[in-house]
């Protein structure tokens, strides 16, 4: 057992104490960046106050202010699923001082710095932390595993007419910012926690996914990482503008006024003002049922996330890219598109909005997402659902750089739970987060526990050899190859493991124009 008084470790804002757990060292809410209320509300992460004084990291520290989720939300339909209740739990600490992060080292003081592996938690940019995900299947393989908060929903994804007029350079995706700033401390920092600065991978799951995705084509975050993972990340074509109108006829500052007048605030030069001293919570619960969405400004987003990869400006690194088998199963709402409010909720309304959406196309959807009954038309709806927002733009991202001769590796996860769960809901979005991790027990994020043992031992192996190399392979692993220009072709992470031929690529190209 180490000496308490080794596991001080000096950051560039003063000394942190750590503890002793998971078989490694551990270090809980670390300050990466400034309290984010007040003045800092809608402004870009700013530098902590320093300390002398050994800061305790025995403990997370607040969450960033969200909306809970309970019943008929994503985890609901999971629980229900598996015949489980939510559980009831103490509300977590949340405060506007929430852009902390955890460091979980397997030694702090290795003849060679370790891998760096940084966890960007899902959650559609409106809920989730950091705090959720455990380190042991990385510790044990020799990673530093770093995993961070950011700023979410309304607080993290805003735009307004007098945030572009203050003479700011950085004026939206706040959220983004502070991943930004998350791993320009590690930069800074994380050779003393035993990591390799210059060997630092991101990962993350959904909304994670897709910030790993954003990271990889926004140009402030060049350098700052050199490999990258996108679990079922979306690709999202659609992206608000900051200022111009989209062809929606809508911007981020119109939405930003609008937001203010839902709160009560009307418009006018003041109004921004009076949003940053309205309480927290309010601003929390005006934004229930808001999506929350990128903005390209032209700065930290120079275009939607997919068209960076189709016009080539994302950072040239090796690169991971997947998805789940049945995505759109716990994520249904009633809409055979993401972006069509519900209900969708009888066969006649389904053909009238794919007919709607995909016009000439329609017939050959329909003939692939038939909707002969209820039944049919649910079951196609979720399945529409998944290809549209995860896998046709995810195979489209990755072939785009397998056309550049880019070191991109794509994979297709069908592990299902056992009975009932796997019956209703597959190989659901999020449910190969506990195999990454390692979740054999379960696991604090709720997504049930891993079953099959042997898949999740090849998935830490091809993560983490991922991180050390760029190259997820190993002897005793079967061979991932890298996907090559043209290449309609998988790598199956469930059952089998194996290299297989992509069985939806009629549909993609059908969806390829509609994501």
């Amino acid at each position: 057992m180490i000496d308490e008084k080794d596991l001080i470790v000096e950051t560039h804002n003063g000394p942190v104490q750590g503890f002793n757990e998971y078989e490694g060292s551990c270090f809980k809410g670390i300050p990466y960046a400034a309290e984010t209320s007040g003045s800092n509300r809608w402004k870009a992460p700013q530098e902590p106050t320093s300390w002398t004084e050994p800061f305790d990291a025995s403990s997370f520290g607040p969450q960033c202010p969200q909306f809970r989720m309970g019943e008929g939300s994503f985890r609901g339909t999971i629980a229900n699923a598996y015949d489980l209740e939510l559980p009831i739990e103490e509300p977590p600490v949340e405060s506007e001082d929430c852009l902390r992060l955890n460091v979980y080292s397997p030694k702090l003081n290795p003849s060679k710095g370790a891998p760096v592996m940084v966890w960007i938690h899902g959650g559609a940019l409106r809920y989730g932390s950091g705090d959720a995900y455990l380190p042991e299947g990385f510790l044990k393989k020799g990673n530093v595993l770093v995993t961070i908060n950011y700023r979410l929903g309304e607080l993290g994804f805003f735009a307004h007419p007098s945030l572009e007029d203050s003479g700011d350079k950085l004026t939206t995706n706040f959220g983004l910012l502070d991943q930004i700033k998350s791993l320009e401390w590690v930069k800074e920092n994380i050779k003393n926690f035993g990591g390799d600065p210059e060997n630092v991978t991101i990962f993350g799951e959904s909304a994670g996914g897709l910030s790993v995705a954003a990271l990889l084509v926004s140009p402030l975050s060049k350098g700052l990482f050199h490999k990258g993972i996108v679990q079922s990340g979306g690709f999202a074509r659609m992206a608000l503008h900051e200022k111009e109108l989209s062809d929606q006829g809508i911007s981020g500052a119109v939405l930003g006024v609008a937001f203010g007048k839902k709160c009560g605030i009307e418009e006018g030069s003041s109004q921004l003002q009076a949003l940053r001293e309205i309480p927290v919570e309010e601003i929390i619960q005006k934004g229930i049922g808001l999506p929350a969405s990128l903005y390209t400004d032209g700065v930290s987003m120079m275009s939607p996330v997919i068209e960076g990869f189709e016009k080539g400006i994302n950072h040239k690194v090796p690169t991971i890219i997947g998805t789940n088998s049945d995505e759109g199963t716990a994520l249904y709402w009633g809409s055979p598109m993401a972006e069509v409010p519900p209900p969708v909720d009888t066969v006649d309304k389904y053909k009238q909005v794919i007919r709607g959406v995909f016009k000439e196309k329609a017939e050959n959807v329909l003939s692939l997402y038939p909707a002969n009954n209820q039944e049919e038309m649910l079951d196609s709806s979720k399945a529409l659902l998944g290809d549209s927002l995860f896998g046709a733009p995810s195979y489209f991202a990755s072939e785009a750089m397998a056309k550049r001769g880019e070191d991109i590796y794509f994979y297709h996860f069908n592990q299902k739970p056992s009975g009932k769960a796997g019956e209703i809901l597959g190989a659901f979005h999020a449910y190969e987060i506990g195999y990454v991790f390692g979740a054999t027990k379960g696991s604090s994020t709720g997504l049930g526990p891993v079953e099959n043992e042997e898949l999740s031992n090849v998935m830490i192996s091809y993560w983490t050899n991922f991180s050390k190399t760029g190259n997820p392979n190993s002897d005793n692993l079967s061979l991932w190859e890298t996907m090559e220009a043209g290449q309609e072709c998988w790598h199956l992470l469930g059952p089998k493991i194996a290299k297989e031929r992509i069985s939806r690529m009629e549909i993609y190209n059908l969806l390829k124009e509609n994501f």
